[in-house]
């Protein structure tokens, strides 16, 4: 079983500058909360646990006065949704390589240049295809509707794709030029065999249509 302190221990350092500490994780890690919040706070931390926190859903980092977040989890999309909405240092605990980095100036950059790369490309894109989510708390059949009314008024052609799993092997056989995801932003991160914007962002565009 994974066991974050020692990791700490080895990283304190890097935590010193800061002294409100935000602690999130995903679902699967949330049980060792408690004891990184004890072992920071005997270290002089002040220390909030926001909880769980999702793909397109931070809100429990959001809500915390803290001057830097620690997440403990295995995946860096969640914790750049942090930074970027937060501009406050993330350091992310991996349970499986038992390292603690950060997210860095530079990988922040990168993302929004891939992000910046696919918009470009959609806006020269001629059929869309607009993907729901046919799960709880994801399914938005009301947005997807509005784009396709939107896209189609711009002459362009937009296919709604409902499904559970919206995956790069379930859509690579339809011909579209672009995807468009209403559904959780981690989507957008994938490999697919097209550009994917998310709704927000396409929305925020389609005067340039």
């Amino acid at each position: 079983m994974f066991d974050p302190l020692p990791v700490l221990k080895d990283h304190l350092s890097e935590l010193r500058p800061y002294r409100r500490v935000g602690l999130v994780a995903t679902a699967q890690h949330l049980n060792r909360l408690p004891e990184v919040k004890d072992f920071l706070e005997s270290h002089g931390k002040e220390v909030e646990v926001g909880g769980q926190i999702l793909g397109c859903r931070q809100d429990n980092a959001l809500r915390l006065g803290a001057d830097c977040y620690l997440y403990i989890g295995s995946g860096r999309f969640h914790p750049l949704g942090v930074s970027f909405k937060t501009d406050k240092p993330v350091f992310i605990l991996n349970p499986f390589s038992q390292a603690l980095d950060k997210i860095t100036d530079d990988e922040k950059r990168r993302w929004l240049g891939k992000r910046k790369g696919a918009i470009s490309r959609a806006l020269n894109s001629d059929v869309f295809g607009i993907m729901v989510s046919l799960k709880s708390g994801q399914f938005n059949l009301k947005k997807a509707l509005k784009l396709k009314e939107t896209l189609e008024g711009k002459g362009r052609e937009a296919f709604i794709f409902a499904a559970q799993e919206l995956t790069p092997n379930n859509l690579l056989p339809f011909k579209v030029d672009c995807w468009v995801n209403t559904a959780c932003p981690r989507i957008e991160g994938d490999e697919y065999n097209r550009p994917v914007v998310n709704a927000e962002d396409l929305e925020g565009f389609l005067i340039h249509l």
